[in-house]
Formats: C-alpha cells, sequence, structure tokens
C-alpha cells in the first residue's frame, strides 16, 4: 500500500523535523530521540476576556486576571499586552489546551494580546480595553444561590433560546457577567455584561448560539456561569447545565430509515418512514424558498438555512405546508406532515441538503445526508 503524502502543517513538521536530525538540535520547537521540546501545533487564540478585577468582559485594569481562549495553547511560555513602548511579556498563571490565564502588568495599554509558544506569535482578533483602577465596579457582596438553564436543550436558531434563571445575594442591584463555558474544553465561548441586575430576585439571560469570535458554536454541552463584572463571586451550579445543537432531526415520531442517496434513478436525498400525519419539523431555521408540488416529489418544502450556505428540502408531505414562500421559519417549528403525495411507496419524508449556492442555484445535492440525519437523531 503506498503511504500517505503528509501535507499542510504536517509536512512542515516533517521538514523541521528532518532538519533538526540533520544538526543533531535540541529544544528548537520539535520533539527529538535526545529530549527536545515538543511544540505541536501553532497556538490559534481566539478571544481575550476579563475574569477577575473586571470593568466589562474585555474590560481590565492592572492587576487584573484575563484568560486568552483558542486552540492549541498547551505551549504558550508568554502571554504579551500592548503597551507604549511596545509589547509587555509576561508568564502565564496558568496553561491548558484551550485556555491561558495571565495578570494585566504596569504599563499595559488597550490593544490586542499575543501568545508565544517557542516564538510562535498570535494575536486575538479582539483587543483588551485597560481601564483605570477606578473604573473597577463594586462587587457588591456577590454571591450566586441558583442558576438554571431553561430549558435543558436548545437548538441554534430555535423557537426556545438557551437561558438562565439565577438569583444571586447582593447589598445592591450591580453589573453581571455572564459567561457560556464548553464543558469538555472549560473554554469561555461567550460573555457578556448585564447592567443593573438586581439583587435578591430573579434574574434572566439569553444566549442566541454565537460565540464572542462571531462564530458559530459546536453542538455539545455547555454551562452557564454568572459572576459581577468585577469578577467577584464566579460560580456555576448544576442545573446550569445545558446541551446546543446547531440542527434538531426532522421526524420527531417513531421512525425507520429507508433508500439512502444514490439509490434507484438518481435517488439524490434520504428517506425516513414513519406514519402518515406525523408531524415534520425544520431541521434548522431559515426562510421558506419553495412551497410547491411536482409530480414526482409531491408537496414539498425547501427552507434556505440560517447562516449557513445549505438548503434543505421536504417532500412527499401530506398536504401543502401551512407557510408561505419568504415566511421566517424556526428551528424545530412545524412545517407539515409525513405524507405519500407524488411518487411514493408508503408514507415518509424525503430528505435533501443542498450546498451553496441553494437549491438547483448552482449548488449540489449532499451524498452525506444519511449521515448528518443520523446524527441529528441522537441528540434530537
Amino acid at each position: 500500500m503506498k503511504p500517505a503524502t503528509p501535507t499542510g502543517r504536517g509536512w512542515r513538521k516533517l521538514i523541521a523535523i528532518a532538519s533538526c536530525v540533520a544538526t543533531m538540535c535540541v529544544g528548537a520547537g520539535v520533539a527529538t530521540a535526545s529530549g527536545g521540546v515538543g511544540v505541536g501545533d501553532s497556538p490559534e487564540p481566539t478571544d481575550v476576556t476579563c475574569i477577575e478585577t473586571c470593568a466589562g468582559a474585555r474590560q481590565a485594569t492592572v492587576g487584573s486576571r484575563v484568560r486568552v481562549t483558542g486552540r492549541n495553547l498547551s505551549s504558550v511560555q508568554q502571554v504579551q499586552f500592548a503597551g507604549a513602548g511596545g509589547r509587555i511579556g509576561v508568564a502565564p498563571d496558568a496553561v491548558a489546551p484551550g485556555a491561558v490565564e495571565a495578570t494585566v502588568p504596569d504599563g499595559a495599554v488597550t490593544g490586542t494580546v499575543t501568545v508565544d509558544a517557542y516564538g510562535v506569535v498570535a494575536e486575538t482578533p479582539v483587543a483588551l480595553e485597560i481601564v483605570p483602577a477606578a473604573a473597577i465596579p463594586d462587587g457588591s457582596g456577590f454571591k450566586l444561590t441558583s442558576a438554571a438553564a431553561i430549558p435543558h436543550k436548545t437548538y441554534f436558531d430555535g423557537r426556545k433560546p438557551s437561558r438562565v434563571s439565577y438569583l444571586f445575594q447582593g447589598l445592591a442591584s450591580t453589573a453581571v457577567r455572564i459567561d457560556i463555558v464548553e464543558r469538555a474544553t472549560k473554554a469561555v465561548v461567550a460573555s457578556w455584561v448585564v447592567d443593573g441586575a438586581v439583587a435578591n430576585a430573579e434574574n434572566v439571560a439569553e444566549w442566541n448560539g454565537i460565540m464572542s469570535d462571531g462564530r458559530l458554536a459546536a453542538n455539545g454541552e455547555y454551562k452557564f456561569r454568572i459572576g459581577s463584572a468585577a469578577g467577584e463571586g464566579v460560580a456555576t451550579t448544576a442545573d446550569s447545565r445545558f446541551g446546543f445543537y446547531q440542527y434538531r432531526f426532522p421526524l420527531p415520531a417513531v421512525h425507520g430509515y429507508g433508500d439512502g442517496f444514490g439509490a434507484g434513478r438518481g435517488h439524490q436525498g434520504q428517506d425516513v418512514f414513519a406514519d402518515c400525519g406525523a408531524t415534520l419539523r425544520a431541521a434548522r431555521g431559515g426562510r421558506v424558498q419553495w412551497n410547491r408540488s411536482h409530480s414526482a416529489a409531491g408537496y414539498y418544502l425547501v427552507i434556505d438555512g440560517k447562516r449557513t450556505k445549505r438548503d434543505f428540502m421536504y417532500a412527499h408531505m401530506l398536504s401543502p405546508s401551512p407557510l408561505q414562500e419568504g415566511d421566517r421559519v424556526r428551528t424545530g417549528q412545524r412545517i407539515g406532515q409525513v405524507g405519500a403525495t407524488g411518487n411514493a411507496s408508503g408514507c415518509h419524508l424525503h430528505f435533501e441538503v443542498w450546498s451553496g449556492p441553494g437549491w438547483y442555484e448552482g449548488g449540489h445535492p449532499l451524498p452525506s445526508v444519511r449521515g448528518l440525519l443520523k446524527a441529528w437523531d441522537v441528540w434530537s
């Protein structure tokens, strides 16, 4: 069997290793037989947030503790802050693959933060604002007493967003920081400040599934973490945990899988069998692009997915969808019923996923549709 040819980072890493072996070097950023330091992939910071002694999510002062989140950060040796005369470097307080923590040094000014892993330097895409110590709010004795995620499973662009109801003890209303923490990596993927949260009363905050860097959060388990904006009393509870997913399985009824992509005469989707009249729900929110009938597809609906170039097609529906072309749809919203209209044998959903720019707009149907549905089926 011909071995795979390395590409990209893997190829560059092999070149570096070969060069190092040829010169019998050690400690040059790659692992060697004589015990050199292994750096691995380049650090990729995606965000910086203040976690202790803060005026806001990205507002800190000298002596504040900040967290840089991202990927491949376990080899970071130095965190560098903007300064009037150039970068000011400090040793990190804590290092993990997905996060690095450091203390803001004297002389730091507003600007981006960089991390240095054995000479490989990378910069955060957002800036950290340095404010005077007087701008740090009083935590007013903040102590979280309860925090409950409602519901405990949410979907991007769903009718029920990720929400947390929380109660805290304090001397007065205060600015509160809400963090969204990925449970597996403990990385803070989103953070914001709520001004004037009321002490000793129920408060509610919502998250739309968008991370601080503007990307959509990955499927997985998260939790709300809450504390004063100054970084005092930051805590979480078992009830604040929730699952967040980008898609929802479209047929929440007893079902079975039928013909898949490529079956028969150019089958472009996946059949999912269920009782006639079973409810169909939107796998992804967006806008209705087509609501038509066809001799083969029967009554069908096409939804242009929100924040994705993909389109989603639902065919053989029992009757026309009550939605109109151009209507806004939410993930999980009822869009119709399972039927057998058109060229269909037995009641089932024929489901297609199309790449950008969309359904018969230059895109193509995805052969991976069966695998996608089965993944959504697991968590829905």
